[in-house]
């Protein structure tokens, strides 16, 4: 019913294998797609800026009028630049 075990018949622990660290990163291309980034002036720009700035665009190429309207505008996507 029961399995008994001698010393030398005990069963064995599973062994992990060991866990190597990863290598370091390859430093030569992360400075490559940094200056990639740097020659590109608009690649900081997020989905919702872009919309804001056609938005604001369309307004001055429509002449608007509602100068405040634009200001705000501004305003809302100059924030996200000055932020802490």
């Amino acid at each position: 019913m029961y399995r008994s075990y001698s010393v030398n018949n005990m069963p064995q622990p599973v062994i992990e294998p060991e866990h190597r660290p990863l290598p370091p990163p390859n430093t030569e291309s992360i400075k490559k797609e940094q200056k990639k980034e740097e020659l590109l002036p608009l690649s900081g720009l997020k989905s919702d800026d872009l919309i804001l700035l056609s938005v604001i665009a369309l307004l001055i190429f429509n002449e608007c009028n509602d100068k405040l309207l634009l200001l705000a505008l501004i305003y809302i996507f100059f924030s996200d630049y000055f932020k802490k």
